[in-house]
């Protein structure tokens, strides 16, 4: 894969995704599988120490370091790769992150999950090239989980190749057909190639389920300008900015609102 910094995806797609995109230690399940062998203080300094790498990275990074050197072992390193990334230091956590997968001896589910994150890593960092590759190794190892298949869209979805990343995200959901994330990328896709019905299928979808769900009343707000309907895009969007004002996706409906009425007044 050719490696590109930006692409209308990451423009488009919703803000709310985009910004959670990095998910911050494991999931529960992974944090779950990671954590087996080790005693019940062990397994506490490890949440702990995640908890304090998101709250306070600073913090997190000298006490992940200390036990680090202390003999914590892998929990340690990942704990340290953690406190980088809420640093923003991306491309010194996804190459860590890829030091401690090569060398792991954790279940594959959990070299998996470390893989996903050094992709998550790279991508902020630019370079989708590395994170197409780790998330793929990621893939080889689990293919089973439906995040992975939604980690790997997000990268071809930003590198520009959304038929790709339609690809992975229907493997998500041929997994877990309800996966609300994976409908919203996809109709975020379809709507970057101009097929703007299937992409209000997949917000319906969503809707129908969640209908308080801000991502998609975002996306659906994005659909309705595109089809001229300019009254039920600023509906949608001020029920997010209602909903979740103060949030990445209400600063993005704000600004979709404000270029909305320029463009009117010059019309």
């Amino acid at each position: 894969m050719a490696r590109r910094a930006t692409s209308n995806f990451v423009k488009h797609a919703c803000p709310l995704l985009l910004a959670g995109m990095i998910a911050i230690g494991f999931a529960p399940d992974s944090f779950a599988q990671s954590t087996k062998g080790m005693t019940t203080e062990e397994a506490q300094q490890y949440k702990d120490c995640l908890k304090l790498a998101q709250l306070r990275p600073e913090d997190g990074f000298e006490s992940a370091i200390e036990w680090r050197d202390m003999g914590g072992g892998e929990p340690a390193r990942h704990c340290v790769a953690v406190s980088l990334i809420s640093l923003g230091k991306y491309k010194e956590a996804a190459t860590r992150l890829d030091a401690l997968a090569k060398d792991s001896t954790a279940e594959p589910h959990v070299v998996a999950g470390m893989l996903s994150q050094a992709g998550q890593a790279w991508m902020m960092a630019s370079n989708l090239e590395f994170a197409w590759r780790d998330q793929t190794r990621a893939l080889e190892i689990v293919k089973n989980d439906p995040q992975l298949w939604i980690d790997r869209a997000m990268v071809l979805g930003m590198a520009g190749q959304y038929w790709e990343s339609i690809d992975d995200l229907n493997k998500a959901l041929d997994l877990e057909p309800d996966q609300i994330d994976a409908l919203i990328y996809r109709a975020t896709a379809w709507r970057m190639l101009k097929s703007y019905d299937l992409a209000m299928t997949d917000i319906d979808n969503v809707l129908s389920k969640d209908p308080d769900n801000t991502q998609a009343l975002f996306e659906r707000g994005n659909l309705h300008r595109i089809a001229g309907d300019n009254d039920k895009a600023r509906r949608d969007w001020m029920t997010v900015i209602e909903n979740s004002n103060g949030t990445p996706v209400a600063d993005a409906a704000k600004a979709n609102i404000e270029k909305m009425d320029v463009r009117t007044e010059s019309e």
